[in-house]
C-alpha cells in the first residue's frame, strides 16, 4: 500500500515541484524536504510557500498587484525593475512631448514656427543672391 502524502507535499509539489528549489527557498537541504514530504512539516513552512506563491498588496491604488514567486505582478504580467524604470522614462518623455506641443500651440510657439517656415522658404533665394554678389 502506498504511503499517504502529506499536506506539505501537495502544497509544495503544486507550487515548487523541484526539491532543490524548495530546499533553497526554505533554507534546508534536499533530504529535509523529502523528510517533510513524508512525515509533514511545521505549518509555518507550508504557509511560507503559500505566501511566496502569491501575496496580494492590500493598499489603495494597488488593486490587482501581488508578489508571486519573487516577482511583482499585475494581473498576469511580471514587472521587473527594468520594466518599471522604462515605464517611468517613457512617462517622463511623454510629459516632455506634451509640454513641447503645448508650447508650440501657444502664440509664441506659433510665431517661432512661422519664422522658421518663412526662413526655409526664402533661404534658397538669399543664398543665390549672396553667391551672385560674390561673382
Amino acid at each position: 500500500m502506498a504511503l499517504k502524502k502529506t499536506s506539505f507535499y501537495h502544497t509544495r509539489n503544486k507550487i515548487i515541484p523541484n526539491n532543490k528549489a524548495a530546499a533553497e527557498l526554505l533554507g534546508v537541504d534536499i533530504a529535509e524536504i523529502e523528510r517533510m514530504d513524508k512525515e509533514g512539516a511545521p505549518a509555518v513552512m507550508e504557509r511560507f510557500i503559500l505566501l511566496w506563491d502569491s501575496k496580494r498588496i492590500n493598499s489603495p491604488g494597488w488593486d490587482g498587484w501581488c508578489f508571486s514567486r519573487g516577482s511583482l505582478m499585475h494581473k498576469r504580467m511580471i514587472w521587473k525593475p527594468e520594466n518599471l524604470l522604462n515605464a517611468r522614462r517613457e512617462a517622463e518623455r511623454i510629459g516632455q512631448l506634451e509640454a513641447e506641443i503645448h508650447n508650440l500651440y501657444s502664440l509664441s510657439g506659433l510665431i517661432k514656427i512661422t519664422k522658421k517656415l518663412l526662413l526655409k522658404k526664402h533661404q534658397p533665394k538669399i543664398i543665390y543672391l549672396k553667391l551672385h554678389k560674390l561673382l
